[in-house]
């Protein structure tokens, strides 16, 4: 049995330096002892593997990466890639490499990274919707996981960056082509303060039953509300900074990853303070790793490899995370040893070096931490990046453009004149002006075209001018397939062709973008589960331009996968304002059109359109509050309602009242009886305004789409819990509903029909009426008159709408003796 570490005194992990938490015990090397040998034989098996091939993907990738920065004259050596045109060779300063460069007139032509900016801006334009759907449908406790870690999404996309992390991953698409995802909790008190865990939640580093012994009632304690704040962090390592097996196709082939990158030597102390005094600057695990560190500090630096080894070396030192599957363990020689750490680090073992000092390791997997990618299909690790097939043309551009440049300098004829004719001196101190002649003295027999010359020189072709007009132009579309059209640089006669010719052109990067989905997804599925695992305290969590979010770690603790919700690359938000403006002008004449423009549902996503984000939009804060207050109506099912239980009250001490027998008693006993039937025994655990002062049609609408959503069905078929929870939201809409009634009744239906009349047939009385009814002003004595009088019909016309809104015409037809 090994025993797990215990911190240093006064030592809190994430107070002043970030620290990666998990709820597995670490060992550093004394916890280790005699077993470290073992580890310290699987860390130089895996510096040493693949040394060639290691080697040069270090060398591919470290130029890729100098190109896109504008670096394009390199030389190679024994310590990897250097500027070209040192004086000095590789001990030159960055001073005389600049010198040279200039005085050698080696400027790049750098397209490589105008192809880049493009290319990455097309891929990381949008954050791809991600989802969680539940491991085993029919478990409650994995349904309840993934509605939380849905609602988690949302945080760790903001607290991570994620929208930085995918142009990370773009990036290195294009550069390096391999992308390793690691996501993984930390605690960072100096980043994102503190934090109070949860009375429920048993806490990272939470003090022992006993509380304070005579032994620990002296030393400093960090507060309970004192934590250093956990979050999750997803970050994006190429090919320099991640080495894998290079002959494995996929992830679940691989044996062990490792993860390296440059930390300040005082940030690593603080971090593994119990190895403080053995932590130096440089160094990597083995020496099989040291040209891997050059090049990333090259690279981040800018300098010569030489200067590599002056403050980088005192100030930085290598950080690596090595983790391996157990497999691996076979590989220790000693059985007891083996079944030692089989026992121990049964998912798996993480190594952690602080440069060549081995600080901790730990049980831990690395599939759920890890994520490889690659852009394009492939065997092996090694394959092409998105910037590959430019690479080489991007040279042949640069050699062109500086050979073009001598053709300009080196070609400028010169002049010649005859040194006995033409005196020199007096010559320059003359100006050339077209107003002036200069004199000229000639022996008899001499022409000014004998005395003077100009030099004959070869002329560049048109051929050179349109070859790198090419290569600067047709190459790049041709090699990385990234037409004009995908950048809306390609004419075409209508808005819908251009369009038509984008979507197309987007297509060649459908691969690239389809492994971002995946990727992502299964790095906030990672982030979910060590949210789970690692968090203190329930999350508390304001989306920016959107509602609040209450987060439970205790329901996040079930299975649940995340997936993309669709694997398109989306559009951009001009083109949906473009797409919805052009829904809303077609609603006229699509019934389905209008129907979705009419559904408040979609205000939301109206809101969001940056044109109108200064607008008010009307129902808007109706849609957010109503969706702010099912927060509320799921907390719990639906309330007894307290006018019941007053009126029950009521007719309890009236039927106990003498004057119950009389009879106006007896008849207010009624009253009450009545009205008690007429209440609804329960009502919403969220009151509904008596009045005008909410959009109770907005509110109605919103709740029934939720109810007949994904989650309202689910909750509708649950368990107890969950249907009273679905009763309680039904009560709040037909509270809402009847609401509405009462506030707008129903327009009064109109007789509608024809209906003929001989007013002959009544009394001049009754025939007045009629005719006043009609809008005609008729006494009876003037509908008495001569019977034999033709007779006239009139006719009345009139319009309207039934209760349910349908427009309606009413027709009456009266017949009647003439009128004078």
């Amino acid at each position: 049995m090994l025993t797990p570490l215990v911190y240093p005194e006064g030592h809190v992990p994430g107070r002043y330096a970030a620290f990666p938490v998990s709820p597995e015990p670490i060992f550093g090397p004394d916890e280790l002892g005699i077993y470290k040998s073992a580890i310290d034989d699987l860390s130089e098996t895996c510096t040493r593997a693949d040394s060639s091939a290691r080697i040069w993907e270090v060398l591919q990738a470290w130029e890729a990466r100098l190109f896109s920065r504008g670096y394009h004259f390199l030389q190679g050596g024994k310590k990897g890639w250097g500027m070209a045109g040192a004086v000095n060779g590789s001990s030159a300063s960055g001073a005389e490499i600049m010198q040279t460069q200039n005085a050698g007139k080696l400027f790049a032509c750098n397209v490589y990274s105008a192809r880049e900016d493009k290319i990455v801006s097309a891929l990381s334009r949008e954050v791809p919707g991600l989802t969680f759907v539940p491991k085993r449908d029919s478990d409650p406790m994995d349904q309840t996981a993934a509605d939380e870690k849905k609602k988690y999404l949302k945080v760790w996309m903001t607290e991570a960056e994620i929208a930085e992390v995918l142009g990370q991953v773009s990036h290195l698409f294009y550069t390096d082509d391999r992308v390793a995802l690691y996501t993984a909790s930390w605690v960072d008190q100096q980043q994102w303060g503190t934090e109070a865990p949860d009375a429920k939640q048993e806490g990272f580093g939470a003090p022992a039953p006993d509380g304070i012994t005579p032994e620990t009632e002296m030393q400093p304690q960090q507060p309970e509300s004192d934590r250093p704040a956990v979050r999750e962090v997803t970050r994006a390592y190429g090919k320099l900074e991640c080495k894998v097996p290079i002959y494995a196709d996929k992830q679940a082939q691989m044996p062990w990853i490792r993860i390296a990158s440059e930390e300040n030597i005082n940030t690593l102390k603080e971090r593994y303070v119990w190895i403080d005094d053995k932590i130096k600057g440089g160094g990597s695990v083995g020496s099989g790793d040291q040209l891997d560190r050059t090049a990333r500090i090259n690279v981040r630096l800018a300098v010569q490899t030489s200067t590599v080894s002056g403050e980088s070396v005192q100030q930085d030192a290598t950080e690596t995370f090595t983790w391996f599957r157990p497999s691996q363990y076979r590989a220790i020689k000693d059985k007891a040893v083996r079944d030692l750490f089989f026992e121990t680090f049964p998912d798996g073992l993480l190594v952690v070096h602080a440069g060549s000092e081995f600080a901790m390791c730990r049980n831990e997997s690395m599939d759920k931490h890890l994520t490889i990618l690659h852009p394009k299909h492939g065997s092996g690790q090694n394959r092409r990046a998105i910037g590959s097939n430019y690479l080489p043309m991007q040279k042949i551009l640069n050699a062109n453009i500086s050979l073009l440049d001598r053709y300009f300098r080196s070609t400028v004829p010169r002049k010649f004149h005859d040194s006995e004719a033409i005196n020199s001196e007096v010559m320059a101190a003359q100006t050339n002006d077209p107003a002036k002649s200069t004199p000229l003295l000639l022996k008899a027999g001499q022409t000014i075209d004998g005395v003077t010359g100009v030099e004959k020189v070869p002329t560049p072709t048109s051929g050179m001018f349109e070859f790198v007009q090419w290569l600067i132009e047709g190459a790049p579309e041709a090699m990385d397939g990234a037409s004009p059209a995908m950048f809306g640089m390609e004419d075409a006669d209508t808005f819908g062709a251009t369009k038509l010719n984008r979507d197309q052109a987007l297509q060649v990067f459908s691969m690239p973008w389809r492994r971002i989905c995946i990727g992502l997804a299964k790095a906030a599925e990672q982030a979910a589960e060590c949210a789970a695992e690692n968090r203190i305290a329930n999350i508390a969590f304001n989306v920016p331009g959107q509602d609040k979010l209450e987060i439970e770690l205790s329901k996040m603790q079930g299975s649940a996968l995340c997936y993309p919700e669709s694997l398109e690359i989306p559009q951009t938000i001009a083109e949906q304002e473009a797409q919805m403006a052009e829904l809303l002008e077609n609603g006229k004449n699509v019934a389905i059109y209008q129907a979705i423009a009419q559904d408040p549902r979609n205000l939301v996503e109206f809101g969001k359109f940056p044109s109108l984000a200064n607008l008010e939009i009307p129902g808007l804060d109706a849609v957010e509050q109503q969706q702010g207050e099912f927060e509320l109506l799921m907390q719990s099912g639906p309330l007894d309602n307290p006018q019941v239980a007053q009126i029950q009250m009521q007719v309890q001490q009236a039927e106990g009242n003498p004057e119950a027998m009389t009879p106006e008693g007896q008849q207010a006993l009624q009253q009450l009886q009545q009205a008690l039937q007429q209440l609804p025994p329960k009502i919403s655990s969220v009151s509904v305004a008596q009045d005008g002062s909410e959009n109770h049609e907005i509110h109605a609408a919103i709740t029934l789409g939720f109810m007949t959503g994904a989650a309202g069905r689910k909750l509708k078929n649950g368990d107890e819990e969950q249907r009273a929870i679905y009763a309680n939201i039904k009560l709040h809409w037909q509270e809402h509903v009847a609401m509405s009634e009462k506030l707008t009744p129903p327009k009064e239906m109109e007789f509608k029909g024809s209906l003929s009349i001989d007013l002959s047939k009544f009394s001049p009385e009754v025939q007045s009426k009629v005719f006043q009814a009609a809008g005609m002003q008729v006494s009876p004595e003037e509908a008495t008159g001569d019977a034999s009088l033709v007779p006239h019909e009139v006719v009345t016309e009139k319009e309207g709408v039934d209760e349910q809104g349908i427009p309606v015409k009413q027709k009456i037809a009266m017949v009647g003796k003439g009128l004078r």
